[in-house]
């Protein structure tokens, strides 16, 4: 039972441009449309930087260097957290393979890849 508890209460922060964080988390809440899904939002790497380890695991939808920065950083600070890199280019998947990235997608990824995604750091954070 508590597992079933922890599952459904995968508290994620996502860090996206100002006005794309709406956009994100409603396209992640509604990948897993059957749960709970808490989501608090952060538009500056900064504001995240220091309570990253607070969070079951972080989605970054940022696009180029941007993305590549934070993902740098939140793998500095938080050395374990899963971390959802959602991209606009597929040439920064290396980079997410370097910093251990738990899951890519490109920002075109289908309802169906973006649950599959949330499965998989679900999976990590456990």
């Amino acid at each position: 039972a508590s597992d079933v508890y922890k599952r459904q209460h995968m508290h994620l922060a996502l860090l996206a441009r100002y006005l794309d964080g709406d956009l994100w988390e409603a396209r992640l809440c509604a990948a897993i449309p059957e749960e709970p899904l808490p989501v608090d939002e952060f538009n500056a790497l900064s504001a995240l930087s220091g309570c990253a380890a607070a969070y079951d695991a972080a989605v970054v939808a940022l696009d180029g260097p941007d993305g590549l920065t934070a993902v740098r950083e939140l793998r500095q600070r938080a050395p374990l957290l899963p971390i959802l890199w959602i991209a606009d280019e597929m040439e920064y998947a290396v980079f997410a393979f370097r910093y251990r990235v738990t899951a890519f997608l490109l920002r075109d990824a289908s309802t169906a890849a973006l649950r599959s995604a949330i499965n998989t750091i679900r999976r990590e954070s456990a």
